[in-house]
């Protein structure tokens, strides 16, 4: 309102208008006191907020370094899988050298004893089993009579066993 208008205004207007403003003042200082209020548990509750943010950030932060670490050391133990990967490779390989050099011996030592077992099967010549052919003694006369006469031969036959001896080589010999 002008001046003007307030001139022209009796009291009781003047203390009406004075009384309404004052009314109205007050509600708005208690609308500003519930407000100032509202942002005082606003604030406390950001600030309460910001606390736990700033805890969770700091576990976030402790996780990403673990995490990090985790995955360095999981490089470290897939490096260290291939490298005993790469051993066991290796280890299988001398062992299929080792398999087949033994196998190959194996069959040598199965040869040799074939071989040998052959050798032995065959007939010792100085075996008690063996059958033994009978000759003369190699003699160019016998009694006055040349070898290989008729009676000589005869004589030979008729002698009995015992005069004739066994030789280093089997043979027997009269």
């Amino acid at each position: 309102m002008a001046e003007k208008e307030l001139r022209r205004l009796k009291r009781r207007d003047l203390l009406q208008m004075l009384l309404m403003q004052c009314e109205e003042t007050e509600r708005l200082q208690r609308e500003t006191d519930e407000m100032r209020e509202k942002m005082a548990v606003t604030l406390e509750s950001y600030e309460r907020l910001k606390k736990k943010l700033d805890v969770k950030d700091e576990r976030l932060n402790q996780k990403d370094v673990k995490i990090t670490d985790l995955i360095q050391e999981l490089e470290e133990l897939r490096a260290e899988k291939e490298a005993g990967e790469e051993r066991i490779q290796a280890i299988e390989a001398a062992f299929c050298q080792f398999r087949r050099m033994f196998e190959e011996i194996q069959r040598t030592v199965e040869e040799y004893m074939g071989n040998s077992k052959k050798r032995s099967e065959k007939k010792n010549p100085f075996e008690t089993g063996r059958i033994v052919s009978i000759r003369k003694k190699q003699n160019a006369f016998r009694n006055g009579q040349p070898e290989g006469s008729l009676e000589q031969n005869t004589a030979v036959e008729n002698k009995p066993e015992k005069e004739y001896g066994i030789a280093a080589s089997g043979d027997i010999y009269g």
